[in-house]
C-alpha cells in the first residue's frame, strides 16, 4: 500500500469515527477543553486527540462522563470500582464531593501525549463552541459521511496517456453511504447506553448531611436523563439491585430533551456506604415501542439487529426504484508526473 493510500485510509477512518461524536456530542477521537480545571497542562479551548482503545492508568489524562457532562481530568488513583480523578488546577479530587468513582465504562478514552505532553491545538475548541448547535452538527456529520465514503470507495485506473482516473459509481457510493449511515446510527445509539450511579450512607446520623439516611428508611432519588441525539429515542431502565425500585422503566425523549427518572431506594439496616446503579439503554423509534421493549427483554442488542435489517431493506428498495445502475457520478483525473 502506498503512503498516500495509507494516509487517505487513516483520514477516512478518522472522519467516519468522528461522525458519531458530532451526532451525539460525545468525544470520539478528539475533543476540546471547556474549563480551566486542567491548566496549564490543557487550557480552555485546546483541541486534543483521544485514544479510545487505551486502558487508563494512574497519571493518564482521561475523558469521562461526570454527572452527564464530558470531563477531561487526570487519573490520580485506581480502585476496584473505577478511577479517582482530579483536574491539575483543582485542589481536591472529583470524588471528594458527592461524585462517585469514575466507572470504566464511562471513560471515552485516554488523551494522546507526546514526550509527556498532550498533543493539542490551542484555541480551536473556542471556535467550535461558537459554531456548536444542532444545525452545525448535522452539516458536519453529512460532510464526514460523504467525505469518508469518497475516500474509501474511489477507484483508481490507469489510462493509456499515463493518467490516473478516480471514478466513483453511483452504486458504490450508495452502498457505501448507506452502510456507513446505518453503522453510524447504531454506533450513536450504543454510545447513549451507560450506567447511572449514586452513593448514599446508611447511618444512625441519618439526615444530618445530604446522602445520609437512617437504617431501614426509604427515600426517592431523581436522576436526570438527557437525549443528546438529533432524533427521538426510547429509553429503557433497569437495576439489578434489590434495594432499588424504578418508578418508570421507560421514557420517550425527543432530540435534546431532558427528563428525570425517579428511583425509590430502601436503605439497608447495615450501616455503611452503598452504591447503586441504574442501567440505561436507548433505541430510535424505528419500530413500535412495545416491540422494542419485548426484544429488549430477550437481548439488548436484538432491537439494533432489527433496525439494521429494516433500514437495509428500505434503502435497498429505494436504490432499485431509482434504477441508477452503474452511472458514474464523480470523475476526477490527474496527470502523472513526468520523470526527469
Amino acid at each position: 500500500m502506498k503512503l498516500s493510500d495509507l494516509l487517505m485510509l487513516i483520514l477516512a477512518v478518522f472522519l467516519l469515527a468522528s461522525t458519531a461524536g458530532f451526532l451525539l456530542n460525545r468525544p470520539v477521537l478528539l475533543s476540546y477543553v471547556t474549563s480551566d480545571s486542567m491548566t496549564p497542562t490543557l487550557n480552555r479551548g485546546d483541541l486534543f486527540l483521544i485514544n479510545p482503545l487505551a486502558e487508563a492508568k494512574p497519571d493518564d489524562i482521561i475523558v469521562f462522563n461526570l454527572n452527564g457532562h464530558w470531563t477531561v481530568h487526570r487519573v490520580v488513583a485506581e480502585t476496584d470500582g473505577g478511577y479517582i480523578t482530579k483536574g491539575d488546577h483543582n485542589i481536591a479530587t472529583d470524588q471528594q464531593g458527592s461524585n462517585s468513582v469514575v466507572k470504566r465504562e464511562s471513560v471515552a478514552g485516554v488523551v494522546l501525549v507526546l514526550l509527556g505532553n498532550p498533543i493539542k491545538i490551542p484555541e480551536v475548541g473556542n471556535y467550535i463552541q461558537r459554531l456548536s448547535g444542532t444545525t452545525m452538527n448535522i452539516l458536519l456529520a453529512v460532510f464526514m459521511i460523504v467525505g469518508g465514503a469518497m475516500l474509501l470507495t474511489g477507484k483508481e485506473e490507469r489510462r493509456k496517456k499515463e493518467r490516473k482516473v478516480y471514478r466513483l459509481r453511483y452504486k458504490t457510493a450508495y452502498v457505501a453511504v448507506s452502510t456507513i449511515s446505518i453503522a453510524m446510527l447504531l454506533l450513536s445509539v450504543i454510545a447513549t447506553w451507560g450506567v447511572v450511579g449514586f452513593n448514599y450512607a446508611s447511618t444512625l446520623a441519618g439526615g444530618q448531611k445530604e446522602g445520609w439516611y437512617l437504617p431501614e428508611s426509604e427515600f426517592d432519588r431523581q436522576i436526570e436523563i438527557k437525549n443528546n441525539a438529533l432524533f427521538p429515542l426510547l429509553y429503557l431502565f433497569s437495576s439489578e439491585s434489590e434495594r432499588v425500585e424504578l418508578k418508570d422503566e421507560s421514557k420517550i425523549l425527543s432530540g435534546g430533551e431532558r427528563a428525570e427518572l425517579s428511583v425509590h431506594v430502601r436503605v439497608p439496616s447495615e450501616t455503611r456506604i452503598y452504591y447503586e446503579e441504574v442501567k440505561v439503554h436507548a433505541y430510535p423509534l424505528i419500530l413500535p415501542s412495545d416491540l422494542i421493549i419485548r426484544m429488549y427483554g430477550l437481548n439488548p442488542f436484538l432491537p439494533l439487529a432489527a433496525f439494521a435489517v429494516e433500514l437495509a431493506a428500505v434503502l435497498g428498495v429505494i436504490y432499485y426504484a431509482t434504477r441508477a445502475g452503474e452511472e458514474e457520478v464523480i470523475r476526477l483525473s490527474k496527470r502523472r508526473r513526468l520523470k526527469l
